[in-house]
């Protein structure tokens, strides 16, 4: 099998938090992402998501708006 390579662009205090709570865990980041990924607790979204009409879209909450407000 090919080896990919995964680039999730994070802000260095995000990456700290990240090395920290592996650190703390015993693992390495590839065994964090690998776990969460087989577990299916990491889903990647899209914006698309959030948008209007999409899969995380709470119409209850958020309403569609008419053109004329």
């Amino acid at each position: 099998m090919k080896t990919q390579y995964l680039v999730i662009p994070v802000s260095d205090e995000d990456r700290k938090r990240l090395n920290y709570v592996c650190t703390k865990l015993g693992i390495t980041i590839e065994q964090f992402f690998n776990t969460a990924l087989r577990e299916g607790e990491l889903e990647i979204l899209s914006t698309d998501a959030f948008k209007q009409g999409g899969a995380f879209w709470n119409i209850m909450e958020n309403p569609p708006k008419n053109d004329s407000e």
